[in-house]
């Protein structure tokens, strides 16, 4: 299905969470949980697509 978008789980750390969630609720207006993960994972590809990931990874 190219183009298309699939689902996937992921077991946070609560601090992790509750700061993601702080962070989604914090903006106004609000933004969903799952914008916010989706914007996190697309900024860590763009930072790393030239290169391997190193671990940790770099701020």
């Amino acid at each position: 299905m190219p183009g298309g978008k699939k689902r996937f789980s992921v077991t946070l750390e609560e601090a992790d969470y509750e700061a993601l969630r702080a962070l989604a609720e914090g903006h106004r207006p609000a933004l969903s949980l799952q914008y916010v993960v989706n914007v996190a994972i697309k900024d860590l590809l763009e930072k790393h697509a030239a290169r391997q990931l190193t671990l940790p990874l770099d701020k």
